[in-house]
């Protein structure tokens, strides 16, 4: 049985009945309600009801209002009828207490199950995000978003099974302020950017939101997280998150391609559906060996490096790994040259903020030319270390970029401001002061060229087959081979697509990459036919194929075959034959005579 919540000093004791129902005591409370443990006398059901409290609002067109949209909105729930959600059994009113009486759940929410000290096991990770996923996307079928969806109203029953709770109740049970609004819906850092705006909703706000539960399954951290409530609001629009794989080394880039697709700030450009996005994410994993979730919070103990130097670069030896939390295979050199910073990065940043200001107070006084090419000076000469220079050049100032038509002018512009390497044919730069240590040799330009670092990023691409289980490659490359539904990567362009499943033909598919994400359409797999070219004399005859008529035809006839050895029969005026026939790829012609 559910525990029950022992009441506190200045709660009030548990009534004895609301309507029909037998009251046992209290499972939880909120700002505006309770939910009760409760049976049902006239058959001896336990469930759990749960109150708002109408009656403590003063404004009673707002109670009305309130009291229209709960019970509206509880109906739509109550025609969910899905495993994997909490069957709502009544809904009323009584002494100014609205209530919705829905089945007990004997077991945990999600929320308690992640705020332990150890993880939640990956097989059972996904065990609970499937039946999420395959509940959801019942309910997106018929037209009920659930728009609160967070650990809180997953509810883990003591067989295994996910009940998800309160569909549709945080939508109804909106009030007209924010602090209430707050305390109905739940934590903010679920919430899709277009709820958090006020938009239009559908099942892809769902989506945003188990997403937000998937990467802190994996992390042990939401995604979205601040000290008020608008800084929430302000990364859910406008930041993304920090890669999954710098919280959790044991996660993989591709793993973290997933959860980004369906965090996408615009519904567009994450997956179909719940399911689709669950598959994408199982399959990350399963390509990924090693992998493990984290405990809430377990990222923060791990031997990361975001904000010192790496070892290597001051000389010394890396720490071993503590006891207990092996490396788990990774290089321990290159995740830490990937988050590490050098000490000088602080102060240089402040020069840049620094240099920035002067440059617009110049600009409005009309100083800019001559101040620009002192401060280009001044910047050249900081000492910048290797270890904070980029990974990649940056791009050249607009004004020296060549035309987007046009090659590269190395006449018009300083030795290296292409990307191409210095040499003695070189033209000199025309301002030689501004080297960091004149006496010191040049250091070789990146060989990477600026084609090569604009080189286009690869997009997810989403394929699904029906029958699924195909092998799909794009461009025929063996690399790239998934079994569908699986996602390929492709840059921007044409490509194509190739299909194949045992008993199956081939299918071929051309598609269009664009600058994001996208679902290919699913392809219908075809089995292989012949066609069976078949006349008679005279015309006009019914036709069985292996003793079976084919309605609706007579002679002369174009019949599609599966390969292999069939009985044809025709028949006209009591008359018939029938005769073996070989089918294959190609057309076959077979020709009766039946008589005068």
């Amino acid at each position: 049985m559910a525990e029950q919540a022992i009441p506190t000093p200045g709660q009030s004791p548990t009534p004895d009945h609301i309507g029909r129902y037998q009251l046992k005591g209290e499972l939880g409370r909120g700002a505006m309600g309770v939910v009760y443990l409760a049976s049902d006398p006239a058959i001896g059901r336990p469930l759990a009801i749960k109150t708002i409290r109408i009656r403590d609002i003063d404004d009673p067109a707002r109670q009305q209002k309130l009291r229209e949209r709960l019970f509206r909105e509880a109906r739509s729930a109550g025609v969910l009828s899905h495993p994997n959600i909490v069957t709502i059994y009544d809904t009323d009113e009584d002494d100014g207490v609205a209530y919705i009486a829905m089945a007990l759940v004997n077991g945990p929410t999600l929320d308690r199950a992640l705020s332990g000290r150890k993880p939640i096991p990956g097989q059972q990770m996904f065990h609970l995000l499937r039946q999420c996923a395959a509940a959801l996307d019942y309910a997106h079928t018929r037209g009920v978003v659930h728009r609160d969806v967070k650990p809180g109203n997953i509810m883990i029953d003591e067989d295994g099974s996910v009940k998800i709770a309160d569909f549709g109740i945080a939508k109804s049970m909106t009030p007209g302020n924010t602090t209430e609004t707050r305390s109905v819906t739940g934590t903010p850092g679920y919430m899709s950017p277009e709820q958090v705006q006020g938009r239009s909703l559908d099942g892809r706000s769902d989506q945003f939101s188990l997403a937000v539960i998937a990467y802190e399954m994996l992390t042990g951290e939401r995604p979205f997280q601040g000290e008020h409530l608008s800084t929430v609001v302000y990364r859910i629009v406008a930041e993304q998150p920090i890669e999954s794989h710098r919280l959790n080394p044991t996660l993989t880039p591709q793993i973290d391609q997933v959860l980004r697709r369906a965090l996408a700030k615009t519904p567009a450009g994450r997956y179909p559906t719940c399911t689709a996005f669950i598959e994408a994410l199982s399959i990350a994993c399963a390509e990924s060996r090693g992998w493990a979730p984290l405990a809430a919070n377990a990222s923060r103990s791990l031997p990361t490096s975001f904000a010192e130097p790496a070892h290597e670069e001051r000389g010394i030896a890396p720490p071993p790994p503590p006891p207990g939390r092996p490396r788990l295979g990774l290089n321990p050199p290159q995740r830490t040259r990937r988050h590490s910073r050098s000490p000088l990065f602080p102060i240089l940043a402040g020069i840049v903020v620094a240099l920035g200001l002067t440059s617009v107070f110049a600009w409005q006084a009309g100083l800019f030319p001559a101040l620009g090419a002192f401060l280009t000076q001044m910047v050249s000469r900081l000492p910048i270390p290797a270890s904070a220079s980029p990974a990649t050049p940056p791009a050249p100032a607009p004004a020296a970029a060549p035309a987007p038509d046009s090659p590269a002018d190395p006449a018009a512009a300083p030795a290296g401001a292409t990307g191409v390497p210095a040499t003695d044919t070189a033209k000199p730069s025309p301002i030689p002061e501004l080297r960091a240590d004149p006496g010191a040799a040049a250091a070789p330009a990146p060989a990477a060229t600026a084609t090569t670092a604009a080189k286009p990023r690869p997009q997810d691409v989403w394929v699904t087959s029906n029958p699924p289980g195909a092998r799909v490659s794009i461009d025929d490359d063996p690399l790239t081979v998934c079994t569908s539904p699986c996602m390929l990567h492709g840059t921007p362009g044409v490509h194509h697509l190739t299909y194949s499943l045992a008993g199956f033909k081939n299918e071929y598919r051309e598609i269009r990459v664009g600058e994001a994400a996208m679902d290919a359409p699913t392809v219908a797999l075809r089995l292989p036919a012949g066609t069976l070219m078949l006349t008679t004399n005279p015309s006009g005859a019914t036709v069985a194929i292996d003793g079976k008529p084919v309605p609706g035809t007579v002679t002369p006839a174009q019949i599609a075959l599966p390969p292999g050895t069939h009985s044809v029969t025709v028949q006209r005026g009591g008359r018939s034959q029938t005769q073996q026939v070989q089918i294959e790829e190609s057309p076959v012609y077979l020709r009766f005579t039946l008589g005068p």
